[in-house]
């Protein structure tokens, strides 16, 4: 083992080593303590697997989290979420809406939009058309209320497919 063992990078990283005597660890303890057959296992992901696939479509911030401080010394990194629904570019030229395909819209300081209204191609709201999953802001100390919402390739908005959230911006944190 030596020194390797207890080595962690630079970016906090275990070494290999040592995550595989934590795995060997976890799988002895679940063994030792009853854990169900590989079986019993596979049920279970199936059905957790399950659940992701039903219920309604849904779209959410990955980062930030609700209600949470930032520093304005670094850009903001907003990334989205989506389950049940595909993402996609807005094609240069498109007949009708593509059914169950979007792209995001991320709006500043505004409230989701009435299901069925086309969002406006301007402040305070910025298209990601290009399919793109997140963005990062430059922001001033403040309370930001940030606000991401599907639409579909005529920018029109969806049902169920807004989220709010607020993050403060704070100096010296």
């Amino acid at each position: 083992m030596g020194g390797e063992a207890m080595r962690i990078s630079r970016y906090g990283v275990v070494s290999l080593k040592i995550r595989g005597l934590l795995t060997l660890a976890v799988l002895a303890t679940v063994v030792a303590c009853g854990g169900g057959s590989a079986e019993s296992e596979g049920e279970a992901v199936a059905a957790a697997g399950d659940d992701a696939q039903s219920g309604p479509s849904r779209v959410f911030f990955v980062v930030p989290r609700h209600e949470t401080a930032h520093s304005t010394d670094l850009p903001l990194g907003l990334t989205f979420g989506v389950e049940r629904f595909e993402i996609g570019a807005v094609p240069e030229t498109a007949s009708m809406p593509r059914a169950g395909l979007g792209h995001y819209h991320l709006g500043l300081n505004t409230e989701c939009l009435p299901v069925g209204e086309i969002i406006p191609k301007a402040d305070p709201w910025i298209h990601l058309g290009d399919g793109s999953d997140g963005l990062e802001m430059q922001l001033e100390a403040g309370e930001y209320r940030f606000t991401v919402q599907m639409g579909d390739d005529e920018h029109r908005t969806l049902e169920g497919l807004c989220e709010t959230i607020t993050v403060r911006m704070e100096d010296g944190i």
